[in-house]
Parts: C-alpha cells; sequence; structure tokens
C-alpha cells in the first residue's frame, strides 16, 4: 500500500514536471512567434507606406495630366553662360515620378555648401543644386560636391536627391576641360581627411575667381537654371540657408490629393503660389523643425520672424497672427488668402508652385537686390493669390541678420534701381498690363 501511495505521489510530481515543461515551451514558441509577428509588421508598415504614396503619385499624376522626364545630362548655351545641366544626378531624384515628389529648387557657389545637409535631412525628397563657378572656381566647386557627396553622414542622402548643375560666363571657363560626362565627373579626386574642414568652409572670399575677377552674382540665372531642370510637377524655389518645417512633401500632396482643386484652379479662377512664414533664430539656438517647437522660441525671442531688422514687411505673410494662435492639426491647410497689395507691396514671399509662374529676371544681381520682387511685381500684375499654407515654416540657418550699411551691395543698388524703373518696369507693363496697387 505504501509503495502504491509513493507511486501515485511521484507520478503526480511527473504529470506536474510535464505539465510544467511544455507550458514553458508553449510560452517560449508563443513569445518567439509574437516576436517574429512583430518584425514582420515592421517592414509591412514600410511597405503600406511606399504603396499609400504610389497610390498618392497616381492618382495625382492623372489629375494634374503631368509626365515622368527622367533627368539627362545636357551642355547648353544658356545666354552668356555654358550649363552643364544635371552634370550630377541624384540617384532617386534622376527617374522621380512628376507626382511623386516636390523638388527644392537653389542656387549658390561652393561656399553655400554647407546647409546643404541640415536642409535635406527635413526635406528628404529631390533637390536642384545650380552652382556659379567661374574660372578656377570651377575646381574648388567639384572638391565641394565631391566632398559633400562622399564624406558627411548624410552623402547617402545627398547622392539619393541632390542633382547638381554648373554655369560658368563664356568668357571666364574653367582652365582646364571639364568632366565629358557623369562618370567622369565622379572619378574627380576627393580625400575626407585632406584637410580640417571641408572645402566650402573658412573659405576667404576675396581669393575667389568671382572676387578677383570682380564679377557680380547673377542668383536669378541659378534659380531658374534649377527650376528649369525640375521633373516634378511642384517645386519650392528657395535659398539654400532656408530650412522647411518636417514633413512638408508628404503634408502638401496629402492636400492635394483630398482636394486637387487647391493646387489645380479650374479655368477662369485665380492663379495661385502657396506661400508659408518664414522665421530666423538666434545664432545659438537650435533651428525648431515643427510649429510647437517653434512658437515657445517666439515667445522668448530666440526667433523672429524674418528680416526683422532689415525689412521686416518683406517676409511677414497675410493674417501672420492667425497663423500663430491656430491650433495643432495634423492636416496641412491653406489658412488665409491674399496679394502683394497694400501692406504685402514688398512682400518677397517663399511658395510652393506648379513652376508655371514666371522666371526671375536674369539681369538683376544678387549685389543689385530687389532680386526676388521684380518676379513678383509681375505676379501681382498678373492677378495672382497667395494661398498661405499653415503649419508649414521657413527658418533661416542661425542668426539674426542686422542692416550693414557698409556693404559693398550698396554700390550696385542706385544703378540696378534706375535700370528696374526705367526699363524693366515699363517692360513688365507691356507684357502684363498696369495696375496701380502693384509695385517692385
Amino acid at each position: 500500500m505504501l509503495q502504491r501511495r509513493n507511486f501515485l505521489v511521484y507520478r503526480r510530481f511527473f504529470e506536474i514536471f510535464v505539465l510544467l515543461f511544455f507550458t514553458m515551451g508553449a510560452c517560449v514558441l508563443v513569445r518567439q512567434y509574437l516576436h517574429n509577428s512583430l518584425e514582420d509588421i515592421r517592414p509591412n508598415k514600410a511597405a503600406m507606406l511606399s504603396n499609400r504614396r504610389q497610390v498618392r503619385s497616381e492618382y495625382l499624376k492623372s489629375m494634374l495630366k503631368c509626365y515622368d522626364i527622367p533627368l539627362s545630362l545636357e551642355r547648353l548655351q544658356y545666354g552668356e553662360f555654358w550649363l552643364l545641366k544635371n552634370f550630377i544626378r541624384g540617384r532617386l531624384s534622376a527617374r522621380m515620378g512628376c507626382a511623386e515628389s516636390i523638388t527644392y529648387t537653389t542656387n549658390g557657389d561652393y561656399t553655400f555648401m554647407e546647409s546643404l545637409a541640415s536642409v535635406l535631412k527635413r526635406w528628404m525628397g529631390p533637390l536642384s543644386f545650380a552652382l556659379f563657378a567661374p574660372g578656377y572656381d570651377f575646381n574648388a566647386t567639384m572638391d565641394a560636391i565631391q566632398y559633400v557627396r562622399n564624406c558627411l553622414p548624410e552623402s547617402d542622402l545627398i547622392r539619393d536627391y541632390v542633382t547638381f548643375h554648373v554655369y560658368f560666363p563664356n568668357n571666364h571657363m574653367p582652365k582646364h576641360q571639364v568632366p565629358l560626362n557623369e562618370d567622369e565627373a565622379l572619378k574627380w579626386p576627393y580625400n575626407c581627411h585632406a584637410t580640417e574642414s571641408a572645402p566650402y568652409e573658412n573659405v576667404n572670399r576675396t581669393l575667389m575667381y568671382k572676387t578677383q575677377q570682380n564679377l557680380t552674382y547673377p542668383i536669378n540665372v541659378g534659380r531658374n537654371i534649377a527650376r528649369s531642370a525640375a521633373n516634378t510637377y511642384f517645386i519650392f524655389a528657395c535659398d539654400i540657408e532656408l530650412h522647411p518645417s518636417v514633413g512638408l512633401i508628404d503634408q502638401f500632396l496629402d492636400m492635394a490629393e483630398r482636394n486637387i482643386s487647391v493646387v489645380r484652379p479650374d479655368q477662369g479662377e485665380k492663379l495661385r503660389v502657396f506661400p508659408m512664414p518664414v522665421f530666423e533664430v538666434m545664432s545659438n539656438a537650435t533651428m525648431p523643425t515643427t510649429k510647437e517647437q517653434l512658437l515657445p522660441m517666439l515667445k522668448t525671442k530666440a526667433a523672429i520672424p524674418f528680416h526683422s531688422f532689415v525689412c521686416k514687411s518683406c517676409h511677414l505673410v497675410p493674417d501672420q497672427d492667425k497663423w500663430l494662435a491656430a491650433n495643432k492639426t495634423d492636416n496641412l491647410e491653406v489658412i488665409s488668402v491674399g496679394k502683394r497689395y497694400k501692406k504685402f507691396v514688398n512682400w518677397e514671399p517663399f511658395y510652393i508652385s506648379d513652376n508655371k509662374e514666371p522666371i526671375f529676371d536674369e539681369r538683376v544681381t544678387w549685389e543689385g537686390q530687389s532680386n526676388k520682387r521684380i518676379q513678383n511685381y509681375a505676379m501681382c500684375l498678373m492677378d495672382y493669390e497667395y494661398h498661405v499654407l499653415h503649419p508649414p515654416f521657413l527658418v533661416h540657418s542661425p542668426g539674426i541678420k542686422k542692416l550693414d550699411k557698409n556693404s559693398t551691395r550698396w554700390n550696385y543698388v542706385k544703378a540696378m534701381n534706375k535700370i528696374i524703373h526705367y526699363k524693366i518696369v515699363p517692360g513688365y507693363q507691356s507684357l502684363f498690363g498696369n495696375n496701380k496697387e502693384c509695385r517692385v
């Protein structure tokens, strides 16, 4: 009897042990299954987002009636300049669908490369960059291009999205033969550790070819080159030191998908572009990426409206107070509509557009100023509307700009103003008509 009782006890213990063993094993298997399932979900989310964007792109492409155009190298005579268009292409940008994204179009010389990576990390889309490279500045320009494409933490992004165009006056050619094609250009030698700083940092501008030859900077030539090279329906013509708030591309294209009539006005409706507010921050401040980060900085004056101490009225948008007071929203919206009249007569907006607005007048240089106002004067004569977006904004690279009365630019302003008022304005009135509300 005792032996049988012991046997039953041992048997019970054995059954409990087997039950615990299988329970623990089942728990391990379930845990592993759940882990693998979560791993499967993560890429599926990325795939779902990619599919979602593809559906949006196809819909917008059909509604906007645009066509996909791959980028290819062109050697062109562009007025008094030689242009190497699409000289080095972004790998993804080269075959970007016309409604797949928005192209940030910009310009500069090689010393303007410093902001490229920080702008692109926010933009995360195609960027068309026209670079002025006369004489021996061409070599420095190639050095800078190779450096940003190969030597930065963001170089992979730059290789994916940035397309470089290089131009120079036909009487200020590079000293040596330029690369014949993109493959040759990409073989341009570079050394990421040759110097302590990048080729575009700490540059003595007085030694640049442009300065030595007393050349002015043809800023509007660069702007138009970058615009003309974009292969997306929508563009954002910007200065390279202006950083967009994050997520702008998807926000804008989602808005277009929700209501195509917002971005594609019906026949007879006003032409329109889509500006946003611009701010600048203290030199020791971190640039905000969202409106939630921006608002506290405005309260402490760590951020202020752009050019507050140079020309405050040049960059305030219609109903800016309404924009600032508006509640957080997940969807981008048009918060106000205005024109370049009355208190906004000097407005120099930066905006997303369909790239059909007038080109920038190439008779105007950076040194002579008013280089954006003339285009906006033409748009005023054409009765353009400015549909202000919320919540996106732009923020300039850190540093508050003050009016420099000793700047050498003042030497060019008087002569340029004469050209504007006696040649350019009468010409525009002949082309687009006259409106006393409109001013340069």
